[in-house]
């Protein structure tokens, strides 16, 4: 799903199949309380950490649905579960099964910062689930509806750094070199051994640093609980049993073909590149490749913002065109440690007079 407008939840829930009775609002969605405005008709419950078994959570449900409707909660069209991460996972999973039973018709709506691991492993409940928005380019599964036997491992390192290993959140690394490696090894997709060891230990010898990256490497891998690297034809490459979600890989892809696609078709695939640009790459690490990475792929923002400007420019699209430019405007800002770009600061300053800003 492209978008996740009021427009896309509503069609999303006209062709939602009767079978389905949960739907889980996609904990990696931009602004996911936006969409609380859709369920407006159901019984609305927040949950937070005094809550600390299914017995309590249950009162809490039966007294919200006593304010806020006339009905009985057997007949509610949605049960809107908030800040479900805050609770027990197996008192959630009570929960959802009670009143899966309970609702005659209506559907249990989550609301969660992580993905319900316990939900999915019942696999009678995962028949039932279903996630909103999803967008596999966006990094958005549906982990529910997946039916592929493959290790799905999503990696955002625009930002600070975040790893999601099927659903389930990777962030005990046993030590900052594991980490530093594995998201090394992620965005290089390939790399000899002499690569690996020039970056990480120059001025080891090869035993001494052949020592020390295995040991890594076996840390990375009790850590997964999987091998991250196959090793053939001298390069360790990504595993052929992993299926990789790599928000840089995803965002570079769209940006270069946003940049050879014209019109409203480049408007699209831009934009949706920048709702993967949510920072500059890692900025928890701070190793030699990582900042000449990282500063490439600021270059990169830059240029998808420069084209998504100039496009709505000559789309007649002003305004849009012009916040464009300015976030455009503070990017190159930062690149050249407070300079500015002549060139740019005339289409900002045409536009604004355009607007009549001026």
């Amino acid at each position: 799903m492209a978008t996740s407008s009021s427009a896309a939840l509503a069609e999303f829930l006209r062709d939602l199949g009767a079978h389905h009775r949960v739907i889980v609002i996609h904990p990696n969605s931009l602004l996911p309380r936006l969409f609380l405005t859709a369920f407006f008709d159901g019984v609305y419950v927040a949950l937070d950490e005094t809550l600390t078994d299914a017995k309590a959570i249950y009162a809490v449900i039966e007294r919200a649905c006593q304010e806020q409707t006339t009905a009985r909660i057997e007949s509610a069209p949605h049960l809107i579960l908030d800040d479900c991460d805050r609770i027990d996972e197996r008192a959630l999973l009570e929960i959802v099964r009670a009143f899966i039973e309970k609702l005659e018709r209506g559907r249990i709506v989550l609301f969660t910062r992580t993905v319900p691991s316990a939900l999915l492993n019942d696999m009678l409940l995962r028949e039932q689930t279903r996630f909103f928005p999803t967008d596999e380019s966006l990094m958005l599964w549906d982990y529910a509806q997946r039916r592929d036997d493959s290790i799905l491992l999503e990696v955002r390192a625009l930002g600070t750094g975040h790893v999601l290993l099927n659903g389930r959140v990777v962030d005990n690394w046993d030590g900052v070199l594991p980490r530093a490696l594995f998201f090394y090894l992620i965005d290089r997709g390939m790399a000899t051994r002499t690569e690996i060891f020039q970056t990480f230990w120059p001025n080891l010898t090869v035993r001494e640093a052949t020592n020390v990256f295995h040991v890594t490497k076996r840390k990375i891998s009790e850590v997964l609980q999987i091998d991250l690297t196959h090793y053939g034809a001298s390069y360790y490459r990504i595993s052929p049993q992993i299926q990789l979600s790599y928000d840089v890989m995803l965002f570079t892809k769209l940006v270069q073909d946003g940049t050879m696609a014209q019109g409203r078709e480049a408007v699209d695939l831009l934009e949706r590149a920048l709702l993967l640009y949510r920072g500059a790459m890692m900025t928890s690490l701070n190793a030699d490749w990582v900042r000449e990475r990282r500063k490439s792929l600021q270059y990169t923002y830059l240029e998808a913002l420069e084209t998504l400007a100039e496009t709505l420019a000559q789309l007649g699209e002003a305004r849009r065109a012009l916040g464009y430019y300015r976030r455009a405007s503070a990017v190159m800002r930062i690149l050249a440690k407070g300079g500015s770009n002549p060139a740019l600061r005339e289409r900002i300053d045409a536009l604004e007079r355009t607007l009549a800003l001026r």
